[in-house]
Formats: C-alpha cells, structure tokens, sequence
C-alpha cells in the first residue's frame, strides 16, 4: 500500500512539474497573435497545384516576437490535410505581418478556402514561450 502511495506521489509530482513548464499563458485568455487572414493561394499558370499559403497576422502581445508556429487545415477533393508552418524573424508588436509560405504547394488546389488557421506557438525575443491551449 505504501508502495502504491509513492507511485501515486510521484506520478502527480511529474504531472505538476510537466504543466508548470508547459502551461499557456495568456493575458486574459487572448492569444498574442491575430489571424487578419490566412488562404491557399492558386496555382501558376498550366499547374494544377496551389502556390502555396498566405497568413496575415498582427502580434497583439507586448514585446517582439522572433517566431511564431501556425496550423493550417487544407481540404481539396481527395484528402483534408493538417499542417504546420513556422514563421521566423523579428515581429514588432502592433505591426501587421504579411507572409507567404510554400505550404500546400505540393497539393491539387481546391480553392483559397482553409479549414483552420490557428497559432500554435510564440518564441519571444526573450526566448520565453506561449503555447496555444489544449482544445
């Protein structure tokens, strides 16, 4: 029974440790980064295949950002797709980034439409992190 006890301490000690170190923070349950827009972009002449991935944002937090990680969800005709695209440099707060990536480059477009546009993540200047919330 002690044994069991020790476990049980244990489990719930990491537990505690592990949400310390990865809890989101948020300043009153707003994410420091604004989605303005965010569309799979079409593709070149004679190609089938998007173009790639226009997100516009602006960094609502209160210090520079040096990157910020964003899940897509991209439906065409044959499959839904969710994928990840970090984007890197120096984001001033307030200040509306413009970006263009190439993911979905390599799949058969089906319209600017995205399924989900969400930010994942903020490395600040100051290296500290924001994690989005588990949904």
């Amino acid at each position: 029974m002690k044994l069991l006890a020790r476990l049980l301490a244990g489990v719930a000690l990491c537990s505690a440790m592990a949400a310390a170190t990865y809890t989101p923070v948020t300043a009153a349950g707003i994410a420091p980064v604004v989605v303005k827009q965010c569309f799979v972009t079409a593709p070149k002449a004679l190609s089938s295949k998007a173009s790639g991935t226009q997100i516009d944002y602006i960094i609502n937090g209160a210090k520079n950002a040096k990157s910020i990680t964003f899940a897509v969800g991209y439906r065409n005709a044959q499959n839904t797709f969710l994928r990840r695209v970090t984007d890197v440099g120096s984001f001033a707060p307030g200040a509306v980034i413009q970006h263009h990536f190439s993911l979905y480059s390599d799949v058969t477009y089906a319209g600017e439409k995205v399924q989900s546009c969400v930010p994942l993540s903020v490395t600040w200047a100051d290296s500290t992190t924001w994690l989005a919330p588990a949904h």
